[in-house]
């Protein structure tokens, strides 16, 4: 088994991550097997359950959401692939409903 700086996905696990979706800052925080995205400074949110199929592949299904105009039904299963880990970055592609896009998270410093 050999290990790659370019896929090391343990870096998801119990860790807090930045994406920019129309030029706002998410904050996305795993922590065991809950994924949490904090939308508008806070304000809002979107929670999930991961079930992993390995480190570097897991789906989110979608339990409570307080985003408006959210367009997922609660239960809704996403499906993540990481294509690749970049030092602090993780690049994936998500897919859902026969659709599917990229995305980049950044790994955030821990709060002092």
């Amino acid at each position: 088994m050999s290990f790659s700086s370019s896929k090391d996905c343990g870096i998801l696990k119990d860790n807090t991550f930045t994406y920019r979706n129309s030029k706002k800052e998410v904050i996305v925080v795993f922590k065991d097997n809950k994924h949490v995205e904090y939308h508008n400074n806070e304000e809002y949110y979107i929670k999930s359950d991961i079930e992993w199929v390995n480190n570097c592949e897991y789906y989110l299904i979608i339990k409570e959401s307080t985003l408006p105009n959210f367009p997922f039904k609660m239960g809704t299963k996403m499906h993540i692939v990481v294509n690749k880990v970049r030092g602090k970055k993780v690049y994936y592609t998500s897919s859902l409903g026969g659709r599917s896009w990229e995305g980049r998270l950044t790994k955030r410093a821990p709060k002092k």
